[in-house]
């Protein structure tokens, strides 16, 4: 089977043969005709095996280009995800009069709003930032009759699964959706059956994970550079864990104190430890005990955890086949995974060399919003911007003076539902947990001293792995937020936001 008889519009068919694609997938070649047939899909598959395109190129054909409200969304665990769904989905509709917005944490909000209010047919987010679009009431899903959710199981270990149930009500009850998900634990299994109606399940089994299941880049810096740049780039990546991978032994032991001193969780992991220490190090490593791992090829040989996002090359791999082993360590079990190589100007030709061997392309680093901003943008410009010198600023100032005011307290307005109406406190999200030291009587004394509140006004406190919640009184979430949102508890950034409205 080819695209061309899978039933795809010719625009969508005309992007798709600029890009070379030929022939689907396994898991686009079943996906695709049950999407486009109306109905809801249960896929299981691996990141690499062509997901994206699986449920994107139906879900870009299901939309009407003149009723401009949110007719689609993707939901999506992490941020790198958000971005890289995006880029695939601005890419297939080149030639499409359609705007792909993408919504996710660690960028101003502000600027989100004011990409929604400009017109979206698709969303795709993070699920804690679409809750606080949703809160603010500046994304409505009443007309969002395509919904997918993109690993789903990495969804459930982060912890969001009762907020995607929460968002899923918020849509039409005769939507099309969607689930996509390397594993079928129990948990996943009972959210298709509540939220779908009689899906077709695909499960898709490779043989192997080729590079193509990750995202590959590279950074060029001299020599002299090359550790400052590195500290730099882990605090934009926020990597949940992440391998560096140096050349010798003794790089590893430098590097290892190098990023100690700058204040980063790291351990080095190398020949010259001995057994019972290298193996210590990799139970903590393996139970997120450490953030970072400075590693040496042979020390790295046969290390396999699920949760490292990024592998970074420090030291520029000496083989094709080296490069290849090294960055297969994260992309494990189907999620999402970023590669970095680091090389200096006169090791150039050291990455066209790799891109040859193992039949990949690997551009230069951009930060997230770089990668966004770059990304191929639909065709929707010429209309939308004659559009604007019509009259959008006065469209603009209407929204801008009807926009409510973001929710403070728990007794909001209540939106679709009413159990906001009766809330004794409001839920705070804050961005750190058990993984940066966070404690239950840290929180508390930071929400104490920190904002002054008294004690009876902290109610409930919950620490789990990646971040917390707490329960405040109506009255105090603002001043909460006010007071310690970007401050810093135990030497970690803290993000404070509310939760729910």
């Amino acid at each position: 089977m080819n695209f061309k008889e899978l039933g795809l519009s010719p625009d969508i068919q005309q992007a798709l043969d600029e890009l070379g694609f030929e022939e689907p997938t396994p898991i686009q070649e079943q996906a695709i005709p049950e999407l486009l047939g109306g109905h809801d899909v249960i896929g299981q598959a691996q990141t690499g095996t062509g997901k994206t395109a699986a449920f994107g190129l139906p879900l870009l054909q299901y939309l009407d280009p003149e009723n401009n409200e949110v007719q689609a969304i993707v939901l999506t665990p992490t941020r790198e995800l958000c971005i890289q769904v995006t880029q695939a989905l601005r890419t297939y509709a080149e030639h499409l009069d359609i705007e792909i917005v993408a919504v996710f944490g660690g960028a101003p909000i502000r600027s989100q709003q004011s990409q929604l209010r400009a017109g979206a047919h698709v969303v795709v987010a993070t699920v804690g930032r679409m809750k606080d679009l949703m809160a603010r009431r500046s994304l409505v899903l009443t007309a969002a009759r395509f919904v997918v959710l993109d690993e789903a199981d990495e969804m459930l270990d982060l912890g969001f699964i009762e907020d995607v149930e929460r968002i899923l009500r918020m849509c039409p009850s005769g939507r099309q959706t969607a689930l996509f998900s390397a594993t079928m634990p129990p948990p996943i299994q009972k959210l298709a059956e509540g939220y779908m109606y009689d899906p077709t399940t695909i499960k898709i089994t490779p043989k192997t994970l080729t590079v193509d299941a990750i995202a590959q880049a590279f950074v060029e810096v001299p020599a002299k550079d090359k550790a400052a740049r590195l500290v730099e780039l882990l605090m934009i990546e926020e990597p949940e864990q992440a391998i560096i991978f140096t050349r010798t032994k003794i790089g590893a032991s430098k590097l290892e104190k190098l990023l100690k001193d700058k204040g980063l969780d790291v351990k080095a992991l190398h020949g010259d430890l001995s057994q019972g220490v290298r193996d210590g190090v990799m139970i903590s490593f393996k139970d997120h005990r450490v953030r970072l791992l400075v590693a040496t090829d042979i020390a790295a040989r046969g290390l396999d955890v699920e949760h490292v996002t990024h592998v970074i090359n420090y030291d520029v791999p000496n083989s094709s086949e080296t490069y290849v082993h090294r960055i297969g360590r994260t992309g494990r079990v189907g999620r999402t995974g970023r590669a970095i190589t680091f090389v200096t100007p006169d090791q150039r030709d050291e990455i066209t060399r790799i891109e040859r061997d193992v039949k990949t392309s690997i551009g230069e680093w951009e930060t997230p919003e770089e990668r966004l901003e770059h990304a191929p943008r639909p065709r929707r410009r010429e209309r939308g911007e004659r559009r604007e010198r019509e009259g959008g600023k006065s469209r603009e100032r209407e929204r801008e003076g009807s926009e409510p005011t973001p929710a403070a307290t728990g007794n909001g307005d209540g939106g679709e539902g009413s159990e906001g109406s009766e809330s004794k406190t409001v839920k705070l999200f804050v961005n750190r947990g058990e993984r940066s030291g966070i404690a239950e009587e840290d929180l508390r004394w930071a929400l104490r001293e920190g904002a002054v509140l008294p004690e009876e006004a902290i109610h409930d406190v919950r620490v789990l792995h990646r971040f917390s919640f707490v329960e405040v009184d109506p009255d105090q979430a603002e001043r909460a937020v006010e007071f310690l949102d970007g401050t810093k508890l135990k030497g970690k950034e803290i993000r404070l936001e509310i939760a729910k409205s």
